[in-house]
């Protein structure tokens, strides 16, 4: 089993400023919980692919409810964290620092503790899932892989501006 890739010749994007490179993309197939659960049980007999079929649907409410309670969620193989899910707070728009405190609130001539959460609750805060993907995760990856295989080289066309917007 080889992880494949393709190379990919960038020409380049004029909002970047950037010139010709080269990189490498995965190629992968996607596969669905039943395929999963099937591979569960091959490596737990005990294990009914539907049962695990069954986990795995059921994963995302259950995930959802405990990050919703504050946990952050870790798999493990043994001792070891591959994985782990929480969610991800932060200030709606970027940092305040004193110029945007000032567009929040003309009044302010200094951030301090008094004013922080005042500041925070003007701007607001977004939530979004993470997911952290620790080494222990990659060296599996390449311990169950054979080796990688390059699937072919393509060509990105060039990024022109348009009217000043890419």
């Amino acid at each position: 089993m080889s992880l494949k890739y393709q190379g990919q010749l960038n020409l380049g994007n004029a909002a970047f400023g950037t010139e010709k490179t080269i990189t490498a993309n995965e190629v992968v197939d996607t596969v669905d919980l039943k395929a999963l659960a099937r591979e569960i049980h091959h490596q737990n007999e005990l294990i009914p692919e539907q049962v695990a079929e069954n986990v795995l649907e059921n994963f995302a409410q259950a995930a959802a409810e405990l990050m919703a309670m504050g946990f952050a969620i870790q798999f493990r193989k043994g001792n070891d964290v591959f994985l782990r899910i929480y969610p991800d707070i932060h200030v709606k728009g970027g940092n305040i620092n004193l110029a945007r405190a000032k567009e929040l609130d003309p009044t302010v001539t200094e951030l301090t503790m008094e004013n922080a959460g005042a500041l925070i609750d003007k701007a607001g805060v977004t939530v979004r899932v993470r997911a952290e993907v620790e080494k222990k995760f990659t060296d599996l990856l390449v311990q169950e892989s054979s080796g990688l295989e390059r699937k072919g080289i393509v060509e990105k066309a060039y990024v022109e501006r348009k009217d000043g917007v890419v």
